[in-house]
């Protein structure tokens, strides 16, 4: 190739930059965006990337579970060797960038490569659907789905939080259609070696570092419970005293304290990628006020991390916790059904060949654990996984979620130069 794959990717910039600016357009929620998970605008912005695709010579088309894949021309039937992509969706009134930065980049790769390395290599880019949990309260839907792992039950228990519609009912909106019996891969993955994905950064440490690239080592695994509540009894507040009450309000209040102070206490035996947050938490609106004891208070819980056994640790002390304010206020805790993920490893052949290719394109990089991405379910079915991390000012699943075009243009290139030598060694 007379042009290097850096070159390439910047020749491409104007037109990748217009990419994110059209569909952040289609995809406007007020201050942020939202692409809802197997929903319409999730749906636009497949077919956008797919029409960009097929602009360039590519093949556009979609799996059964409504994912968007894309080959070089002539290749959409044949089995993926090497797959790069993200996810769609956003949560509700969020950023531009979390997951369809990754597709993009993807898109990026797949044009500078010809079309015979391509289809030789297998090179095929995915942007799934349904990844964030917000929606229905559970995350890697799309990537689940292709992977074969997920169960059918599910797709009928599962509800979105915004249309109380179940998977299926979505699924079948979009035009997808998973037939009857146990659910398998939606496409063949016998020969499917590594999968890329691109991400920006959702913490502040690449920022703080002044680099545009990091490498992922890991990813948190989780333990939620988007359905706590905890019940006692409504009362007078002048008339009922303290001896009397089932405050459910001050006895969870006092779980998420202790759940604080036993992070920290994990935190300082050396346990500094543990995390913990409470990100609902509230009285009934239709029953509560100032002059009730509260009688009903619900909330959720979120632990991650990349060690399970400190994850589970943290648990075990919260559900303990909760038992003894239980007996203490005289209230029932109710922590519903425990979703999650465990943490994992991803691949280090393939983390070591990124850091190779950021000395290629004379970048800096550095290694560190990340959060929840699909490349996640890849790693946990045993092909080989990893994720080139971007720097974002602002943190994610907010509207001021940032990127720079040229800290993109920089992942872009790390994520070229490597895919390109993977292409040129294939037999």
């Amino acid at each position: 190739m007379e042009l290097t794959s850096s070159t390439l990717v910047d020749k491409l910039m104007p037109e990748l930059s217009t990419l994110f600016d059209t569909i952040r357009d289609q995809s406007r929620d007020g201050a942020g965006v939202t692409r809802d998970a197997f929903g319409p605008r999730e749906t636009q912005a497949a077919d956008t990337l797919a029409a960009f695709a097929r602009r360039k010579g590519l093949e556009a088309g979609s799996d059964s579970a409504g994912n968007l894949h894309v080959t070089a021309a002539g290749a959409l039937d044949d089995p993926p060797r090497i797959m790069l992509g993200s996810h769609l969706d956003s949560v509700p009134v969020g950023g531009n960038y979390d997951g369809l930065a990754g597709v993009i980049a993807g898109l990026a790769v797949l044009c500078l490569l010809d079309r015979g390395m391509a289809t030789k290599a297998g090179v095929r880019v995915v942007g799934f659907r349904g990844e964030e949990s917000p929606w229905f309260s559970q995350a890697y839907l799309g990537s689940k789905l292709l992977l074969g792992e997920f169960a059918r039950e599910d797709l009928d228990s599962l509800r979105r939080y915004d249309t109380g519609k179940t998977l299926a009912e979505h699924l079948r909106s979009i035009g997808g259609s998973l037939g009857s019996g146990k659910l398998r891969p939606t496409i063949d993955l016998s020969k499917l070696k590594a999968y890329y994905e691109l991400h920006i950064e959702q913490a502040p440490l690449l920022e703080n570092l002044d680099l545009a690239v990091g490498i992922a080592t890991a990813i948190r695994g989780n333990i939620r419970y988007p359905f706590a509540s905890c019940r006692g009894h409504y009362a007078h507040s002048g008339a009922v005293p303290r001896r009397f009450r089932h405050d459910a309000l001050v006895a969870s209040a006092k779980l998420i304290a202790f759940a604080d102070q036993h992070w920290q206490e994990l935190i300082d035996c050396g346990n500094d990628d543990l995390v913990f947050t409470c990100g609902i938490f509230h009285t009934d609106g239709a029953e509560h006020a100032m002059t009730k004891v509260p009688g009903l208070v619900n909330f959720t819980l979120n632990i991650g991390g990349t060690r399970n056994a400190v994850m589970q640790a943290l648990h075990d002390a919260i559900a303990a916790r909760a038992s003894e304010l239980a007996r203490e206020h005289d209230v029932v805790f109710e922590l519903g059904r425990r979703v999650g993920t465990p943490a994992i490893d991803l691949d280090e052949s393939l983390i070591g060949g990124l850091e190779r290719a950021c000395g290629q394109v004379g970048l800096n990089s550095v290694r560190m654990p990340t959060v929840g991405h699909d490349a996640a379910m890849f790693q946990r079915r045993g092909i080989p996984a990893a994720v080139v991390l971007v720097r974002n000012a602002n943190g994610s699943h907010n509207p001021a979620e940032h990127m720079e075009m040229s800290d993109f243009a920089a992942g872009t290139k790390v994520l070229a130069a490597h895919i390109l030598g993977r292409c040129q060694e294939e037999p």
